[in-house]
């Protein structure tokens, strides 16, 4: 029987007999021309990927055009007119692509992506024809492979169910990993993975794809460079905790995971770590000179990439008539579709954009490539790739980088889309990315003093010899492993420090840092990294002590932080502590712009830093605090800032009790006759002022307000109650702290207590302080567990074992009402009584 050409008796028997057309493409065209909807724009490209899949293409050219044609279609465009409907515009390519999902286009891309595979090596051609012959069928899978790939990109943003199913495909994943070792294809290949991870709810583990690691290591530098960011995706930690708002959450998230269970991300970092002369190549990439676009006479940095854009433009006739033509020049797409739909393009001009792109193209690798470094320095492997940068010469190399830099604000504002005092510039993000690099690599770090120039290493020597009775005091722990261990390798390392290379010149980096820190407004957003990578390099302990202190503190930042914070005093009210979270009192605007509370958090942790266990540095602190006035104004400034400043506290209260512990040696009789005289040291010396800090910083967080940003407000209260053990006045520290009235708790020097407890919402009522103290710290002794990072820094900065962090927690949270060193002795019968139920663990389940 003849088969019927009229489509409805086809689509009638089809639905009797399950024989017949099940989609678009077996539907003629010339029916389907007459249909109003995008099924007439879709259905040809169907039917020439169902052509390609079953008998291969017969003009690759023609199938190559479609696709371009489609993706066109499905592209945003860039008129003037459609700018005006952009709305309509890019429902109609929404909808453009959820026909063409729903018809299963996508799963004909993926078939066809699969099936033409572009040779590997044409070596194992025999005859001079057969190479031409898989050269030009190698030329034309690339083109069908690349226009594929971009489409589904192109369809994934658009149709979120598409996205979804290809963020599930494994094989399409597998194969662009493939595809990283055509050249050709990498970059394409890279931005399809990428958004591939970016739709999962979960990583990848590279190890799982086939020769991997040796197709990354083949790569050069520049492709290498495409796939910084698919690497930073796949090692950056979002797997390792869902909630990091509250500990609480966090500790709840351990518990439903298996003990020592590693991380995707851990095992991703190890995988990139061990492909041999990777690391390298990164760091040289991100490193790379000469650094472009500088010109002799520009000041700023906005002006020298003017100065680039004028001198590229200049090359060519084609102009661009826009306002801020500068920001849409350093944009890829918006400059090449630009000139794409320019009618005067050639040749010349293609090659022109080409050129013109590759500078901004490279200014964002390289912000990958030191985005990657410094997500592999945060892993097991911190200090193996330390020490693998540091034999690479990361010091010199970031010296060098950080020299091409231009910090001088720009003089000219952004009159629309930005706020008044905003410095936007396209290198602000590699100069972001830079310190925080330098932050990560020295973070318990033995190999920081690679940042140092060789003069100022002997510079650094010189100021141990003559300030080495000032030793920092190291925790004692018996059953610590860890500090062992870390003493025996940070031996090791100062034995082989001689032989890494240090920065060229007279200025290493970290002075070149500290330069521009006392020189950036107090408003700089880089205020806060620079002060992070400062405070970094102090942190880390190595066997020149207090001469790392001097030496920072010799180029005159000390003196600047004070100056800072002093000042943003006079021009801002003291913050109060809202809720747990220190916000900036202003009278409706009136008062002067302060720095941000990011910027004090990191003023004062670096400061805290610098004195910590040195008594030079706290002379000269005092110094700088010659009269009352002074004083008062500078605890008016800690006290409005309490949750930011807690840090600094912390390092007064630790230097004080170092300094000043029994014993009849000439650093004692120092601190015996200094600290006692001193017009702001001596402030912190009385019981009863050291009872408000506790009362204030304990009242400032609860178990279920805990963050890892506030932990240290209770580590500060623990400090305070630990050195009172030591002195034997710990059971007066609760009696007073019981014993006290709401006006007793609120300190302050002349007229300022109010001020710390300004808020009616802070709770001082003791009994109160009490019950959330004894809660707290029983949500301590299950977060902290002997051996983690946290315990061993907690160790480190502070001196104290963990033994006798442990012991005093005890102390305190016994149920032994009748003990005086136990909370529950201060408190009601009753309260007593509810405050034991409280099991954390119950919490936590």
């Amino acid at each position: 029987m003849k088969k019927s050409s009229n489509i409805s008796v086809q689509l009638l028997s089809s639905q009797y007999s399950g024989r017949g057309p099940c989609n678009i493409t077996q539907v003629h065209a010339e029916v389907l021309s007459r249909y109003p909807g995008l099924v007439s724009q879709v259905a040809p490209v169907m039917k020439i990927l169902q052509t390609c899949i079953h008998n291969g293409p017969p003009h690759p050219e023609d199938l190559t055009k479609l696709l371009d044609k489609f993706h066109g279609q499905l592209k945003p465009s860039v008129t003037l007119e459609a700018a005006l409907n952009e709305r309509t515009e890019n429902q109609q390519n929404d909808q453009l692509a959820i026909v063409f999902n729903k018809e299963g286009g996508m799963d004909l891309l993926i078939t066809v992506i699969l099936s033409y595979v572009p040779y590997d090596s044409l070596s194992k051609a025999k005859f001079g024809m057969e190479i031409i012959h898989r050269t030009r069928r190698n030329a034309d899978a690339m083109r069908i492979q690349k226009m594929c790939l971009v489409i589904l990109r192109q369809l994934s943003i658009l149709d979120p169910d598409c996205s979804l199913a290809l963020s599930t495909c494994d094989p399409l994943l597998a194969h662009c990993f493939r595809l990283l070792k055509s050249t050709t294809l990498t970059e394409t290949a890279c931005d399809l993975i990428e958004h591939l991870l970016l739709s999962r709810n979960e990583l990848v583990q590279l190890d799982g794809f086939k020769k991997l690691g040796d197709v990354l290591q083949q790569l050069d530098d520049e492709t290498l460079s495409q796939t910084y960011r698919v690497l930073s995706l796949a090692v950056s930690d979002v797997d390792e905790c869902e909630n990091r708002a509250s500990l609480l959450a966090q500790r709840r998230q351990k518990l439903n995971t298996r003990i020592n269970e590693m991380t995707v991300s851990s095992l991703n970092r190890d995988f990139v770590v061990a492909i041999p002369g990777l690391l390298g190549k990164v760091l040289n990439y991100a490193c790379s000179l000469p650094f472009v676009p500088r010109y002799p006479l520009p000041s700023t940095e906005n002006e020298q990439w003017m100065a680039w854009i004028d001198e590229n433009l200049s090359h060519n006739s084609h102009s661009f008539d826009t306002v801020g033509g500068f920001l849409q020049a350093v944009l890829e797409d918006v400059f090449r579709d630009e000139l794409e739909m320019s009618p005067q393009v050639n040749m010349d001009t293609e090659s022109f954009v080409a050129d013109a792109l590759e500078l901004p193209s490279q200014l964002t690798r390289r912000v990958d490539a030191l985005y990657l470094l410094s997500l592999l320095l945060t892993g097991s492997q911190r200090g193996k790739v330390q020490e693998i940068l540091a034999k690479l010469g990361i010091g010199p190399l970031l010296s060098a980088l950080f020299e091409q830099f231009l910090w001088k604000p720009s003089t000219t504002r952004h009159t629309t889309d930005h706020a008044n005092q905003c410095n936007c510039s396209p290198e602000m993000i590699l100069k972001i990315q830079l310190l925080r690099l330098v932050h990560n690599f020295c973070s318990h770090s033995t190999y920081k003093h690679v940042l140092l120039s060789y003069g100022e290493m002997d510079e650094l020597k010189q100021l141990y010899v003559e300030f080495e009775s000032l030793v920092v005091p190291t925790s004692t722990s018996n059953n610590s492993s860890s500090s062992s261990a870390s003493t025996s390798s940070g031996m090791g390392v100062a034995s082989n420090m001689a032989s890494l290379p240090y920065c060229t010149g007279g200025s290493g980096l970290l002075s070149k840092i500290i330069r521009v820190l006392k020189n950036v407004p107090t408003s700089s957003i880089f205020r806060f990294w620079l002060c992070r990578a400062v405070e970094s390099w102090l942190r880390s302990s190595s066997q020149y002590g207090v001469a790392d202190q001097l030496f920072v503190i010799n180029r005159g930042l000390l003196q600047h932080i004070v100056h800072v914070l002093l000042e943003s005093e006079s021009a801002v009210e003291p913050s109060v502590v809202v809720g747990g979270v220190a916000g900036i009192a202003r009278n409706n605007g009136s008062l002067g712009s302060g720095p941000p509370r990011e910027v004090a958090q990191s003023s004062f942790d670096l400061l805290g830093e610098m004195i910590r266990f040195n008594m030079e540095a706290c002379r000269q602190l005092d110094i700088l605090l010659p009269n009352e006035a002074k004083v008062s104004k500078y605890l008016e400034v800690v006290h409005g800032n309490l949750i930011d400043s807690n840090m600094f506290l912390r390092s007064v209260f630790l230097t004080m009790d170092h300094c000043m512990e029994g014993g009849s040696g000439g650093r004692f009789q120092q601190a015996a006759v200094f600290f006692p005289t001193s017009k702001f040291f001596s402030w912190f010396l009385h019981l009863r002022r050291r009872v408000c800090y506790l009362a204030l910083l304990v009242s400032s967080i609860s178990v279920d307000t805990l963050t890892l940003e506030n932990v240290s407000c209770l580590n500060t209260a623990l400090i305070i109650l630990m050195l009172a053990a030591r002195q034997g006045t710990l059971a007066n520290c609760l009696k007073m702290l019981a014993t006290a009235t709401i006006e007793q708790l609120r300190l302050g020097p002349a007229g300022t207590e109010d001020r710390v407890g300004a808020n009616k919402k802070r709770c001082l009522e003791p009994r109160h302080i009490l019950s959330s103290l004894f809660q707290l710290l029983r949500f301590w002794r299950v977060h902290y567990q002997p051996g983690d990072q946290s315990c061993i820094s907690l160790e480190k900065g502070s001196g104290i074992a963990f033994e006798e962090w442990i012991r005093t927690i005890d102390l305190l949270t016994s149920v032994d009402t009748s003990s005086p060193y136990s909370l529950l002795h201060y408190l009601p019968e009753d309260q007593s009584r509810i405050v034991q139920t409280w099991d954390i663990e119950m919490e936590c389940s």
